[in-house]
């Protein structure tokens, strides 16, 4: 993902800030993203597991995916913060860029808009 506008990584970082209540400094590279939100699920999966679940359901992170982590995780005995946060991060970006893609110009009115 080095390849990423600056402006959906700016909008995925403002959307980690606000959902996940950690502060990001400015100019944070992607990699640096990824170790924040990952410090942030640590503690979280630790301290309140329910609303790790809840996020990522509101992500809509496929669990498939996360169970599948978590099982690589533990058989090669490593932490699977990151990786989820980087599923996290992906999933937050294909919905920006879908966003951005899909846009629609401005209609006239909103019954026009559908």
């Amino acid at each position: 993902m080095t390849s990423l506008p600056a402006k959906y990584l700016q909008e995925t970082v403002l959307w980690t800030q606000d959902n996940f209540h950690i502060s990001v400094p400015d100019n944070v590279s992607f990699d640096q993203l990824l170790d924040l939100l990952a410090g942030k699920l640590e503690t979280m999966i630790s301290n309140d597991f329910q609303q790790f679940v809840y996020l990522l359901y509101r992500v809509d992170v496929a669990e498939k995916k996360v169970k599948q982590l978590l099982n690589e995780a533990a058989a090669m005995g490593i932490d699977p913060y990151r990786p989820i946060a980087s599923l996290i991060v992906e999933r937050q970006l294909q919905k920006i860029i879908s966003r951005a893609t899909y846009k629609q110009q401005d209609l006239p009115d909103d019954e026009e808009r559908w």
